[in-house]
């Protein structure tokens, strides 16, 4: 990285922070390394796709077709490409990180359009509310619909949908991400169940998690496959599911009342590594070693930030967004568990 940072004398940090993005108030959340080493993120608010080169800080925003698509989840693809999910223009979407072109797949399920000469005007609509998705082991593409109460798949090979309608009905899906074994884990905010479907079967299993209300905000895969982690946002804990045993334990944070942890991912050093805030605008990004079972805590240069999502895919350092901060950040991490 080109920012001069001193080497920290603890075993993680500085956080440091890329520059602010042109277009104020555009809610970057997530981040996504290209193959060619720039960090993509999708504005929310400016309805555009941005792209940072980390050794130059150059930063490409660029707008989307659809005026009212409102980028939110994303992932690199198999094929390289950066897909991400349309929240309100009822649609997935994939960027060529070289071309730049877009590429737009809109769902067959409650998807509306303005008015126009054919009935298409230039704004699409929806009801589908896309707010989370992965790639599951069988190489498609996974992702909920809070609003069709659905697990919904793309497939890669002829870019068809299927959906899977939820027992309960509005159970409140929020988070999606890649599950133990085979499956795809997803929570639920209203029923506070944890889900796993499996992407080969098409079984789906729910557990209910101890505590009361607890907002599951984030799911995490740990590295062996055999478990569960996933953060209550209003329970203030992290914790962890056996779905052999249906087992769930749960540890108590020490990040005080307001901490609202969300999106995880395991670093390098075997770590667990957390948001917090994103609800509440605060400004901490947190650690939680799953060995010991104690927390700690870095806060971002800028105040309320509000850290989104984040990234571990490159050994030592975590890359995250930053949602009210305007701006994408990275903090260094030990390379190994042994540091």
């Amino acid at each position: 990285m080109s920012q001069d940072a001193a080497t920290p004398a603890q075993d993680w940090g500085p956080i440091v922070e890329f520059p602010e993005f042109p277009t104020d108030l555009c809610y970057p959340c997530e981040a996504e390394w290209d193959l060619m080493g720039n960090i993509w993120t999708a504005q929310m608010n400016s309805n555009k796709m941005a792209r940072i080169n980390p050794e130059t800080l150059e930063i490409t925003e660029i707008p989307l077709p659809n005026k009212t698509a409102a980028p939110g989840p994303m992932e690199r693809g198999p094929d390289g490409n950066i897909w991400f999910a349309e929240v309100k223009g009822n649609a997935l979407a994939k960027i060529d990180p070289v071309t730049l072109e877009i590429t737009t797949y809109e769902l067959p399920w409650g998807t509306l359009y303005d008015a126009g000469p054919d009935g298409r005007g230039l704004h699409t609509f929806g009801i589908a509310q896309i707010m989370d998705m992965t790639f599951g082991k069988d190489g498609h593409l996974w992702f909920h619909m809070a609003g069709e109460n659905a697990i919904g798949r793309l497939t890669m090979d002829d870019y068809t949908f299927t959906k899977w309608d939820l027992e309960t009905p509005r159970s409140g899906l929020f988070c999606l991400q890649p599950g133990p074994g085979n499956t795809i884990a997803f929570s639920t905010w209203n029923t506070n169940e944890i889900g796993l479907i499996d992407v080969f079967t098409e079984e789906i299993r729910l557990w209910k998690v101890p505590t009361p209300d607890a907002l599951i905000g984030g799911l995490l895969r740990s590295p062996d496959g055999k478990y569960l982690w996933f953060s209550e946002g209003l329970g203030q804990k992290i914790g962890r599911l056996d779905p052999e045993t249906g087992e769930i334990e749960e540890y108590e944070l020490n990040g005080g009342p307001d901490l609202d942890p969300g999106a995880m991912r395991f670093g390098s050093d075997g770590k667990i590594y957390f948001v917090t805030g994103m609800y509440r605008n605060n400004n901490k990004l947190g650690r939680f070693d799953p060995v010991t079972k104690t927390d700690s805590y870095l806060e971002t240069p800028t105040p309320a930030s509000a850290p989104c999502d984040l990234n571990s895919e490159k050994p030592g350092m975590i890359v995250f967004g930053q949602f009210t901060g305007n701006r994408l950040a990275y903090v260094e991490i030990p390379m190994t568990p042994e540091g």
